[in-house]
């Protein structure tokens, strides 16, 4: 099986695929008599596999999802992302909506020729059929989150491409989200359970957290947007928050261990991006395998070693990201501690997720054959050879803006050539994470909750639990947050940095406090006469690049986008939280209603 679904990576769709706008003028389908096609088990595991090409990937050029989160306040890039600033236009949501309907239209053409006779349909073909529906939730989810209300592709669509037949209202976002929850609640029903192909199929743990994950979207969504046009016309939260523990309650009874090894604590938590095997970690309930050998690979870890960011240009991680990481006993920093204005003193007795986060004094871009691990030390040409500080002095997309480097991910074998280390695509800890948020909202937070939850994960990386304090030197969301919430907010942002799900939160928690008016900062570089070592560890020449290239706030940190977006970001809070229904669909589908302010 498992060379089956390597080969499931690289499946080329045997459908053309068409938007909405596009049915009336697209080519035919290509398809075998309906009568002869999806009949057997080996023709629906054909069909099935061609779905997965549609899932998160790493690919052969560029960071995939680990430069992603420029879109959010974790990523500060030259080339930045334009919905945060404001620039997004009407045609902007165009390529995600085409996307999110073809890959639609896919699986509902799957549930369209779907033939299997009874006494044919297997366990494994139902799991197969299981699959279906996941894949069906999964993009209506994505389009959910993009667009709100929208049409629910709940048929094969081609049966009605008529001018008449597409006037497909869209349904409310609530909606639309229970029926992306009764899509997955089919999926469980039928899917196997992870153990069966140890996560390199969809299954039905995943199946359960991403459902969590809807539930808490939209229930989060519905409170903190109740009182803007982004609303729900009816206010659900208590119900979507609700699914969260009833599905987690489910699935903390499927015996899932978060995954230990080593005796650094944070070996573990880097096993889980930095190996080419997941099959052993339980806590990695879906993945995407790569291999050489068949052909299937990226190109992340030449990225990586390269120490880029972002494949379109120069950028770093934030010194908000770094923040935002506990001390190993649990207590929060103080960003304002002249400690941290020392590159290595930033690093020290962290939690260790930090550490296996971001780049710092004494970790490896790549193999210790090939690569000089970081280290910082007032340059001399004697020791020239042995420093190796961040790459702030480099060109093109491998310069640093901040000083902070990519080093979640990093495969320490590596040398050279196509990368294999495995993508987790959905992980058992986005569920701890959802239930934990869920029962606070809720005002069902107990120390039972939080120690198979918050505890849970702190311990597991070596980070003490303390119960939640006030924080006041936490992000400002412009409203209250109890102790519990800041805390698993905090939470998040460690746990699934630079793994996507930035900017979602944001959006959710409506935080564009934490957006307009503001730019990503990096780390303190020098101050007049007193010059960090961070800056003392260049040479010369490189020294006379920085200061020339890299504008710094008026205490030193570095604010590379000062000159840039002079008044930081100016996202559009009435318009920019949804994208805009393309032109298009809205011309021939008269029923839809185009998001506000568009």
């Amino acid at each position: 099986m498992k060379k089956i679904y390597i080969m499931a990576m690289v499946a080329v769709s045997i459908l053309p695929f068409s938007s909405c706008s596009d049915f009336l003028d697209r080519e035919p389908i290509t398809k075998p008599e309906a009568g002869n096609f999806l009949t057997g088990a080996v023709q629906v595991e054909n069909y099935i596999n061609g779905l997965y090409m549609t899932l998160p990937s790493f690919t052969k050029f560029g960071l995939g999802v680990r430069s992603k989160e420029k879109n959010s306040d974790n990523i500060v890039a030259e080339k930045y992302d334009q919905r945060l600033h404001g620039q997004n236009n009407q045609f902007s949501g165009a390529s995600e909506w085409q996307t999110g309907y073809q890959n639609l239209r896919k699986v509902n053409y799957f549930f369209h020729n779907y033939r299997v006779s009874k006494e044919l349909e297997t366990e494994d073909v139902l799991s197969l059929k299981g699959e279906a529906y996941f894949f069906r939730a999964y993009w209506h989810f994505d389009l959910l989150k993009k667009f709100g209300a929208i049409p629910v592709m709940d048929t094969f669509w081609d049966e009605n491409a008529t001018i008449a037949g597409l006037q497909i209202p869209a349904k409310s976002r609530n909606e639309v989200a229970k029926f992306i929850l009764s899509d997955l609640d089919e999926a469980k029903r039928l899917l196997h359970s992870r153990s069966k192909y140890s996560g390199i199929r969809v299954n039905k743990e995943a199946a359960m957290v991403l459902a969590m994950n809807v539930a808490l979207f939209e229930g989060t969504w519905e409170k903190y947007h109740a009182n803007d046009d982004f609303a729900a016309p009816t206010n659900e939260s208590p119900y979507f928050l609700g699914e969260v523990i009833k599905w987690g309650d489910e699935l903390f009874g499927c015996g899932i261990d978060l995954y230990k090894v080593g005796q650094n604590p944070g070996d573990a938590f880097a096993a889980l991006f930095n190996s080419k095997d997941l099959s052993g970690m339980d806590e990695v309930l879906l993945w995407r395998k790569y291999s050489n050998e068949q052909g299937v690979f990226h190109d992340v870890n030449g990225n990586l070693k390269a120490g880029i960011v972002d494949s379109e240009g120069a950028a770093g991680i934030t010194q908000s990201l770094v923040d935002n990481y506990l001390y190993k006993d649990g207590t929060p920093i103080n960003p304002n501690d002249s400690k941290f204005k020392s590159f290595k003193e930033t690093f020290e007795k962290r939690d260790p997720r930090l550490l296996q986060t971001v780049m710092n004094d004494g970790a490896k871009f790549a193999s210790s054959i090939t690569a000089t691990p970081m280290h910082l030390e007032e340059y001399s040409e004697e020791k020239k050879n042995k420093i190796s500080p961040p790459k702030l002095a480099g060109d093109g997309n491998a310069r640093s803006l901040t000083g902070y480097h990519i080093r979640l991910g990093i495969d320490t074998t590596f040398v050279s050539g196509n990368g294999e280390t495995a993508l987790p695509v959905i992980r058992y800890a986005e569920g701890l994470l959802a239930y934990a948020e869920a029962a606070e909202e809720l005002g069902q937070w107990s120390p039972e909750i939080a120690g198979k939850t918050l505890k849970a994960l702190r311990e597991r990386v070596g980070v003490t639990y303390v119960t939640p304090v006030k924080d006041s030197y936490f992000t400002d969301f412009g409203y209250e947050l109890t102790p519990v919430l800041q805390e698993i907010r905090r939470e998040r942002r460690s746990e699934l940095a630079l793994q996507g799900f930035r900017l979602d939160d944001l959006l959710r928690w409506k935080a564009d406090k934490l957006i307009v008016g503001k730019r990503g900062k990096g780390a303190y570089i020098y101050k007049g006469a007193d010059e960090s070592l961070l800056f003392k560890s260049f040479s010369p020449d490189n020294r006379k690049r920085i200061k020339e290239r890299l504008l710094l706030d008026d205490n030193g940190w570095a604010d590379p986008m000062a000159g840039t977006l002079p008044s930081g970001y100016q996202f559009h809070t009435d318009r920019d939280y949804l994208l805009p229904i393309p032109p298009s669909e809205l011309e021939l589908n008269k029923t839809l209603k185009q998001n506000p302010k568009w």
